[in-house]
């Protein structure tokens, strides 16, 4: 399969042996190829993956990307990173990462910032980590935030990225990799604990952990200050 995303071709590899079993399309399905409804096929390959029907999710996923869903790119970067009904390919998964996050999508860009912070399937790389997390922010968080943290409260819409959010309170902490901002740490690290309560009231369990995890961060004691000046607005 290839796509063209505004001059940037990509040629995917063929299915392994493991994908034997192909989807059969819907009449639903046509008629949303008909309407060039990319998001349709992606918000049904979310589906199949919740279930676990990874089969079907990647054949979605493929047609949304081919018809230049940045969602469903970032999807497939997913799916190649982690082997779900595919042979595990880092180099593919990167591939998609980097087409999808050229597009300003912060998922993927979040998604590359995490790669890279660790040795588990690339050469660790603080450096291009940061950037990644720092970009994928800066795409919503369109004010100074270094200098005057208090900004972050109003953007509501990180808490569509939870995972970007705990990653930024935790490298933003003492022991982390940016400069350190414990009061814009604390800010980040709310919006995550928001997140994934929404998502896990969506039924998205896999994210417990990670919110235990930042539920037991935000009780530290170097929040003290912060959970004072901000409780009336928490609330």
């Amino acid at each position: 399969m290839t796509f063209d995303l505004g001059g940037t071709i990509m040629a995917d590899q063929e299915h392994n042996s493991q994908n034997k079993n192909s989807c059969m399309l819907t009449p639903a399905d046509f008629a949303a190829l008909a309407s060039k409804d990319d998001g349709y096929f992606n918000q049904k390959g979310a589906r199949h993956y919740t279930m676990s029907n990874y089969t079907d999710a990647v054949q979605y996923y493929h047609i949304a990307a081919a018809m230049g869903n940045c969602d469903a790119i970032s999807n497939l970067g997913y799916c190649y990173l982690y082997g779900r009904n595919m042979e595990q390919n880092t180099s593919l998964a990167l591939a998609y990462f980097r087409i999808a996050a050229s597009h300003g999508h912060i998922d993927a860009l979040y998604k590359l910032g995490d790669i890279y912070s660790r040795d588990t399937w690339v050469t660790k790389d603080v450096e291009l980590s940061t950037y990644y997390y720092l970009k994928a922010a800066n795409f919503i968080v369109d004010q100074n935030w270094g200098t005057n943290p208090e900004v972050i409260l109003a953007y509501t819409e990180l808490q569509d990225y939870p995972s970007l959010c705990f990653a930024l309170g935790r490298e933003l902490l003492p022991k982390g990799t940016l400069f350190t901002n414990v009061e814009a740490a604390y800010l980040f690290l709310k919006h995550a604990e928001q997140g994934y309560q929404t998502f896990i009231t969506n039924g998205q369990t896999m994210y417990e952990k990670s919110y235990k995890h930042v539920q037991e961060l935000l009780a530290q004691s170097q929040f003290n200050d912060f959970r004072k000046k901000y409780s009336d607005v928490q609330e």
